[in-house]
């Protein structure tokens, strides 16, 4: 067995450390000074805040996280332009109406032809019949606005078979100019004559060539028809 002996600085003695049975340091006292308190725990627990597994609501910023971010919703906001179950709806909509136009993988542009409107116009006559035109100088038939026509066609007749026409055309209903290409000829045997052509141009007219016979007049009926 070992004896201890250490030095009391305060009293200038010598004193002797005893140990128990176990060989633990017997003391008579111990300082506790500067273990904590109660006061100092209860200081403590108040700068600690309390952290709870409640649900949270708004932007919550997850810049600081690495890794992946489990989020469970029952609804999440849509960016701006997003598209949602009601245009989705309507996409589809629009699809099957597409998907049934769609032939050998091809698309019907238009599955009927277009109703084409035409219109009628009078040069000489009217709806009741011809018109007299005297033979002597040359004489003009009314003037028509065609320009919103894709293809036009005069037609008519003249009891006069060896009546000669032409076909004019303006862009200001003043200055005419004859369609060198476009032929008009009468039918010597039933009088009649017409003509087809597309429509660059603004206005349309028929002139009746002078015989210089005076007091002559000739029957004339000429109809312009246009088509949109």
């Amino acid at each position: 067995m070992s004896l201890v002996l250490v030095h009391d600085s305060t009293n200038s003695k010598v004193k002797a450390l005893e140990c128990d049975a176990n060989g633990l340091l017997k003391v008579d006292k111990v300082d506790v000074s500067a273990l904590a308190t109660d006061a100092t725990l209860a200081s403590l627990n108040g700068k600690v805040t309390a952290c709870d597994t409640s649900s949270i609501s708004g932007v919550v910023a997850v810049s600081a996280v690495s890794g992946d971010v489990a989020i469970t919703a029952s609804a999440l906001p849509l960016p701006s332009g997003a598209s949602t179950a009601a245009n989705q709806a309507t996409g589809n909509t629009s699809l099957a109406s597409l998907a049934g136009c769609v032939s050998a993988n091809k698309v019907a542009v238009q599955s009927t032809a277009p109703v084409l409107a035409v219109t009628d116009h009078y040069l000489w006559g009217s709806s009741s019949g011809s018109e007299s035109v005297l033979n002597e100088l040359d004489a003009y038939s009314d003037s028509v606005d065609v320009s919103t026509y894709d293809k036009i066609s005069v037609y008519g007749s003249s009891s006069n078979l060896s009546d000669e026409l032409e076909f004019q055309v303006s862009h200001d209903d003043t200055n005419w100019f004859e369609m060198t290409s476009v032929f008009v000829q009468v039918d010597y045997s039933s009088g009649h004559f017409g003509l087809v052509s597309d429509a660059p141009f603004k206005y349309a007219r028929l002139k009746k060539k002078g015989t210089g016979t005076a007091m002559m007049s000739d029957d004339l009926w000429a109809i312009l028809s246009g088509k949109k």
